[in-house]
């Protein structure tokens, strides 16, 4: 993936022109451009585009069924926990509740009349014994009795069964009824509204989808962007880096930021093997940045201050040993000068050594008959 590096340093030593004269004709030889060697902080970046993402998000649903009564707010409507959103048509959930109750009215009354059966034949087993131990009743009586008390025993089990799965259905009737207020779960900002006024919804209970979604509701008290670092970058990338956020709806603003995950495994997209990083943007204005929005991110993988730099074009690279070298104008001449150099920014590079303050640089190779034969 192509790189793009932030914190461009605009060339501030205007390019200055040198014109050059045969003495004999009088005629324009060539013009000079050149530069100043000037002192910067330059800055060693990795650069990825990234989309701004919400701390987190919840997508509101209801367990309740009924025609929305009352919604007033509107995306971008900052909304705090527990604050109602919505209200829905209660009607549905009242008649629901009330068969819940009548079926648990009516299994509570299986309960107890299978409870008193199981008390008759719970007195007959042990009338049955007591007369079995005086050998005055048969065998077959005694299984008959038995048989019938183990039967009641069981009747009560599975009425306490029902007696509980109704209570369950009431819960759910009632907690459906609550529902028919919609409270927000969290404090942020309404990102998405997906029913108005007058519309039906459908019970997240009874729904196979799980219910018609009602709204969108972000936490927007930290932003990240998750950015899409190329695998031959990756290794630079470090958890707490210093990063600069950029997005085309400010296009002068530069948001500050730091890097708080580098997720472990990549994804193959176009071809190319791309690793997602977290980046947490801590800038005061962070408030601009909206969710889905393209952000450009520079990870500051080494920064040096005041520093002597030039404009890459500047530097030029010799064949066999000749290193990197810059063309200089001494006296009004351009001379070869070799020179070693640091980091770059991919704009601007790092001179260590060769080069002073004020130095003047051209910009282009000069014609061979006016570059100077001194060697670095």
């Amino acid at each position: 993936m192509k790189k793009f590096f932030i914190f461009i340093t605009i060339i501030s030593g205007l390019a200055i022109g040198y014109m050059f004269y045969d003495k004999s004709s009088g005629k324009r030889l060539e013009e000079f451009k050149v530069v100043k060697v000037e002192r910067k902080n330059l800055d060693m970046v990795i650069s990825a585009s990234g989309i701004v993402e919400p701390n987190f998000f919840i997508e509101v649903k209801s367990k309740a069924s009924g025609k929305v009564l009352d919604f007033p707010y509107e995306p971008g409507d900052k909304v705090t926990t527990g604050e109602r959103l919505l209200i829905l048509d209660p009607g549905t959930e009242l008649r629901s509740k009330a068969q819940s109750e009548a079926d648990l009215a009516r299994a509570t009354a299986e309960l107890q009349s299978a409870e008193a059966d199981l008390i008759e034949k719970t007195s007959k087993l042990a009338r049955a014994r007591a007369l079995s131990a005086k050998n005055l009743l048969s065998a077959e009586k005694m299984e008959a009795v038995q048989a019938s008390a183990a039967q009641a025993k069981a009747h009560v089990g599975t009425a306490e069964a029902a007696v509980r799965k109704a209570k369950l259905f009431v819960e759910d009737a009632q907690e459906r009824l609550t529902d028919t207020k919609i409270l927000s779960p969290i404090t942020g900002i309404l990102i998405e509204k997906f029913v108005e006024r007058g519309q039906i919804i459908s019970s997240g209970i009874t729904s196979f989808s799980g219910g018609t979604p009602l709204c969108s509701v972000a936490d927007l008290s930290r932003i990240f962007i998750m950015a899409s670092v190329d695998e031959t970058d990756i290794g630079q990338v470090m958890v707490d880096q210093k990063a600069k956020i950029t997005v085309d709806a400010y296009p002068e603003k530069v948001f500050n930021g730091v890097v708080t995950r580098a997720y472990p495994m990549g994804e193959a997209k176009d071809n190319i093997t791309i690793f997602k990083v977290k980046v947490e943007a801590t800038d005061k204005k962070r408030d601009l940045l909206k969710p889905k929005m393209t952000a450009n991110v520079d990870m500051i993988v080494k920064s040096k201050s005041n520093v002597l730099v030039v404009p890459d074009e500047t530097i030029k690279t010799g064949k066999d040993k000749d290193g990197e070298y810059v063309y200089v104008l001494e006296n009004g001449v351009p001379a070869k000068r070799g020179v070693t150099i640091g980091i770059s920014n991919g704009f601007d590079t790092e001179i260590l050594t060769g080069l002073s303050e004020g130095d003047k640089v051209l910009l282009r190779y000069p014609d061979k008959k006016h570059a100077s034969r001194k060697k670095p």
